[in-house]
């Protein structure tokens, strides 16, 4: 397969995100139910590759954005130097506390994080604190279920400090949002393709190879057109939304502060 006509992952998951309804730049919506103004302050906790802040950012919010990776924070923050936000701060930091005041978000986003930190009531509490009341807040956390098949091939360190040291059912990480005091607002379960794309890679990779996340092989390739095509199929929705419930990569919370 030419490199021309070979899919990359990372752009099938994104396609797939966008049709569980994230990213849509159509409603200013960074997912169901969670419209992006200008006139917001958004504040993305462990902000990783930035696709989120960024996504606020282009809808012209203040935005804050946290992480204990220079590198990515360098990353971002050229992303967002040239969008039209209203403002932008980017902070290193392990957030053990969050360096900032309390109330000031109207939206704070937290992906994929806190499966890695020791004490995530700790962590959500913190979140809570720079949220103002009547603010919502959106996490998510990888879904037990894809986490007991990945295992079946990632490497002894993916379940090891700094890695993921927590795993959360559907019932833990309701109960976790509910028992801080948090109206559920939505929950949602996504990702399916992942679930199956990561236990693939980290088959047919290397040993050590980190996250092999665009892994060059003919069994993650045909893995990854397959669900291309099944996509662009006019049913193909129900397959996504059927795998999406029974082996989610992700589930997502969001939550409202209360006033």
């Amino acid at each position: 397969m030419s490199e021309q006509t070979r899919p990359r992952a990372a752009d099938v998951g994104l396609a797939d995100r966008r049709l569980d309804g994230w990213l849509n730049g159509a409603t200013g919506e960074i997912t169901r139910g969670v419209r992006v103004a200008a006139t917001d302050t958004v504040i993305d906790v462990g902000c990783g590759d930035g696709a989120f802040v960024h996504f606020c950012a282009r809808q012209g919010a203040e935005v804050y954005f946290i992480d204990r990776d220079e590198a990515r924070l360098a990353r971002t923050s050229a992303k967002i130097a040239s969008s039209p936000a209203r403002g932008y701060r980017a902070i290193l930091s392990d957030c053990d506390p969050i360096p900032l005041d309390d109330g000031i978000g109207d939206l704070v986003i937290c992906t994929e994080v806190l499966e890695h930190v020791p004490d995530p009531r700790k962590f959500l509490g913190e979140l809570m604190r720079i949220t103002r009341p009547g603010g919502q807040l959106l996490i998510t956390v990888p879904d037990s279920r894809s986490e007991q098949f990945v295992a079946v091939s990632a490497p002894p360190q993916y379940f090891q400090e700094p890695n993921h040291i927590r795993i959360f059912s559907k019932e833990d990480f309701r109960d976790l949002v509910l028992g801080a005091g948090l109206d559920i607002e939505s929950h949602q379960f996504m990702g399916c393709f992942w679930s199956v794309y990561w236990p693939l890679a980290w088959l047919t990779c290397e040993p050590d190879a980190g996250l092999p996340l665009d892994n060059q092989h003919p069994i993650t390739d045909h893995w990854t057109r397959l669900w291309q095509e099944i996509q662009r199929h006019p049913q193909g929705y129900k397959i996504r939304e059927s795998l999406n419930e029974l082996l989610p990569k992700a589930q997502s919370i969001v939550a409202r502060k209360p006033k």
